[in-house]
């Protein structure tokens, strides 16, 4: 007897102990798949692949000549030299001519991975190559008259100096150099011989370090790249950090304690090519490029869901990115304020240009009242960005961006006396990302739609798996407690017949020894 309670002992320890594990099992596989819908495991799974670590893909990425952006160029062409300059016309009239398409190029230079401290860093190193496929012509091929960006430049600058304007009028008529010039394309985006910028070269080498002047050649100067460190941590990837050591624009006066503010700090600002994976509507994104000496800040203005499944935000150039305000005050520079136009005077050697959307878009329209030929539109000449929200890839990339000559009073010069206190455009660029290739595009698809199926899946296999699981362990507990009811009432009913037993054989045991008794009494007789 002792042995078998022994036995029913531990089987009733292992059948709880399989029932425990079942339930430890079952709430195991429920609670999974639960948290995986509440954390986004797709979103998890981005961030480990997007990571960057030695040896992971983008990590090489970043250390490979990477193609960029397509940069159609447009210039703009006076068609009434002539007429303007001898003052029969009041307005220049210009026509665009365009676009001469040129692709962007980049490779990191003295790349470091700080993976301790969470930053990469790096010198970016950039060229451009033509494209004849899609461009008007070849831009040597084709002449245009534009201002003489070197005179009329000078001139605004000397116009601020009484005792400069007769030497410098006296430098011009010996070197004999015009307000407007005539030439090939190619040399007015790339440099051709200007004898101001000659001799400014030979004298004054400190200042003007070139002897040549051309706008994309001063664009993309790699003397003045600067040294960047930006940030390789999931929350904030991308995001730049420091240019050559410092958190803000020292061309913009960061270095001025009180002189700082959002508009020449580095607070949310990234290159444009990536963004952290995860945005939400609270992100808020800028852009710094040093051809723009100042950060783009982005509006976001709705959403788009792309064909391979994801949901993009779509973002533009904010309004307030050229227009007056406090958040802006740092664009200005010495002179006042225009509003739709920021000056990159102290990126481009102190001669004062400026910035804006193509056709002054956005811009005040006093501005270009003396101009015919600027018809701004959204379509033409406006922005959209679109970026994947989990990925924080960039898919899609057009904006645009005008350089003109900021003229000041320069009526001392004969010269540049009819182009006075005149905003002069000179070019414009479209910056278009090349379209996502079809091998990337695949991978997409199949990480929204394959993944994400399999992803759930998964998770409902789990669950349900979890709920069997626990079904199985509640069913074991219910026969578990029936059974022993039933084995309580068996070994009840054994005891019962056995005590019957007892009393029924005492008695026989009893009568027994009276007849032994009896016949014992009879044999003394």
């Amino acid at each position: 007897m002792k042995r078998n309670a022994n036995n029913n002992t531990k089987n009733k320890t292992v059948v709880g102990i399989k029932i425990y594990i079942l339930i430890a099992i079952g709430f195991i596989l429920i609670v999974i798949p639960t948290i995986s819908v509440l954390v986004d495991t797709q979103l998890a799974l981005i961030k480990y692949n997007t990571r960057i670590e030695k040896g992971s893909e983008i990590y090489q990425l970043l250390q490979q000549e990477i193609p960029g952006a397509f940069i159609h160029v447009y210039v703009f062409n006076v068609t009434n030299a002539e007429a303007f300059t001898s003052g029969e016309d009041h307005k220049l009239k210009v026509q665009e001519v365009g676009p001469f398409i040129y692709r962007e190029y980049r490779r990191n230079e003295q790349f470091e991975l700080d993976e301790e401290k969470g930053v990469m860093r790096y010198t970016p190193h950039l060229w451009t190559k033509f494209i004849p496929e899609g461009s008007v012509a070849d831009p040597h091929s084709i002449n245009v008259t534009v201002p003489n960006t070197a005179l009329l430049a000078m001139a605004s600058m000397i116009s601020d100096y009484p005792l400069l304007k007769g030497s410098y009028n006296m430098l011009v008529n010996y070197v004999g150099s015009k307000a407007l010039v005539n030439l090939d394309v190619h040399s007015h985006l790339w440099g051709y011989e200007e004898p101001l910028i000659r001799l400014g070269h030979t004298f004054l080498p400190g200042w003007i370090t070139f002897s040549k002047i051309g706008i994309l050649d001063r664009l993309y100067d790699q003397s003045t790249v600067p040294h960047m460190e930006l940030s390789i941590k999931s929350e904030d990837k991308f995001r730049i950090n420091t240019l050559n050591g410092a958190r803000g624009l020292n061309v913009r006066e960061y270095e001025n304690p009180s002189k700082r503010s959002r508009c020449n700090t580095l607070e949310d600002t990234f290159e444009g090519i990536a963004y952290p994976p995860g945005l939400t509507t609270k992100t808020q994104l800028r852009i710094y490029r040093n051809v723009f000496c100042q950060m783009l800040n982005l509006d976001l203005v709705g959403t788009r869901t792309m064909e391979y499944g994801s949901e993009a935000f779509v973002y533009k150039l904010s309004n307030d990115t050229f227009r007056i305000g406090p958040r802006n005050e740092c664009l200005c520079g010495e002179k006042e304020c225009k509003n739709g136009v920021s000056d990159i005077s102290p990126c481009l050697y102190n001669l004062p240009m400026a910035l804006s959307q193509a056709h002054f878009f956005n811009a005040d329209p006093t501005l270009y009242e003396r101009i015919d030929g600027i018809h701004p539109n959204e379509e033409e000449h406006g922005s959209e960005i679109v970026v994947d929200t989990k990925i924080g890839a960039v898919l899609k990339t057009f904006l645009t961006v005008q350089v003109s000559v900021d003229i000041h009073d320069v009526r001392f010069n004969r010269a540049a006396k009819p182009f006075s206190n005149m905003l002069l455009p000179i070019a414009y660029f479209k910056i278009i990302q090349a379209d996502i290739p079809e091998e990337d595009k695949e991978k997409l698809k199949v990480f929204y739609f394959r993944v994400f199926y399999v992803i759930r899946a998964v998770q409902i296999f789990f669950f349900f798996l979890g709920l069997v699981c626990l079904v199985c362990a509640a069913k074991k507990i219910y026969w578990s407690v029936v059974c022993s009811k039933s084995i309580g009432y068996q070994i009840s009913r054994k005891h019962n017949t056995l005590s019957i037993i007892q009393n029924i054989e005492e008695p026989l045991m009893d009568g027994s020894g009276l007849v032994q008794k009896r016949v014992s009494e009879s044999e003394n007789d």
